[in-house]
């Protein structure tokens, strides 16, 4: 599974991290919050407890790994009755040059509107990957961007969610939610991560405050442009690998809005440091323009 990225932790996205069988070749996933040590992505939730209620929109993205046709691999989001927004180091593989290999569609599928990501909900194979074009895709450092849209091969039974349109102000309370692993000493086993969706509530900080910049004055998985940082509570809550791709989320008087999508975390403990995610109302315009 992809690990979300998180500085020394990984110091690399954990987004998909192991290798993965693809057109009869290995490829490794990404580093960030995906669940595979390949990069520096780790996607879990510690310090979180059982989703409270069911996200209709909610994602796994899941792939074939070591004899598990299911293996979880990172989170998304419905926005569409045919697209799903996640990370884009979920779905390409780094490269030292920075340019992002981007993964076969044909090797994913995923199931949509469960809290168990083994059953229920609707499950529907991916047909298009599109990346965003200024993604870059290094091993040990994130430039931001990290963001994709994946067309179904048949439309959704299930609600999309509805976007935010702009970037997230601080101060904000937010929800996050996923299936990334619930405690540090079990990242990189695939057998440890939970089936049951996990959520936490927290707060998005100023981009300006120094945790969110930079770990021990390294900045490689600081907030970039676009970023939101969300706080971690106590000093040891927040997602962890296998979370990368997975909503952040606002209340609104009518249901939920997808504010952002988790892509790393700053430090390389999970829960010991903020995580960054994708403002989804940055991208607002990109999204709209591909799966217009």
């Amino acid at each position: 599974m992809v690990e979300k990225l998180r500085a020394p932790r990984a110091r690399k996205r954990t987004a998909a991290v192991a290798a993965v069988a693809a057109v009869g070749a290995l490829a490794s996933f990404g580093t960030a919050h995906a669940d595979e040590p390949q990069g520096g992505v780790t996607p879990y939730i510690i310090g979180g407890s059982p989703a409270d209620q069911t996200y209709s929109f909610m994602t796994s993205l899941q792939y074939e790994r070591d004899g598990n046709p299911d293996s979880h691999r990172c989170g998304g989001a419905l926005i569409s009755p045919e697209w799903v927004v996640t990370a884009a180091h979920c779905v390409t593989q780094d490269s030292p040059d920075g340019k992002p290999v981007v993964l076969d569609p044909a090797m994913f599928h995923v199931r949509i509107g469960s809290t168990d990501r083994t059953t229920g909900g609707s499950v529907a194979k991916i047909q298009e990957i599109v990346v965003h074009p200024d993604y870059q895709a290094f091993p040990d450092r994130s430039e931001g961007n990290d963001i994709a849209l994946m067309r179904l091969d048949a439309p959704s039974d299930q609600e999309p969610v509805r976007m935010a349109t702009e970037l997230t102000e601080p101060g904000t309370d937010v929800r996050q939610i996923g299936w990334g692993y619930i405690a540090n000493e079990d990242k990189g086993d695939p057998s440890k991560l939970p089936t049951q969706l996990q959520q936490l509530d927290t707060t998005v900080i100023p981009p300006t405050t120094p945790k969110c910049v930079a770990d021990a004055g390294d900045d490689a998985w600081g907030i970039r442009g676009g970023d939101v940082c969300t706080d971690n509570p106590e000093g040891v809550r927040g997602p962890c690998g296998g979370d990368s791709g997975s909503p952040l989320l606002t209340r609104e008087e009518d249901g939920w809005e997808l504010a952002g999508l988790d892509s790393r975390g700053v430090g390389s403990v999970c829960g010991e440091s903020p995580d960054i995610y994708t403002g989804v109302g940055h991208f607002r315009g990109w999204i709209d323009g591909v799966i217009a």
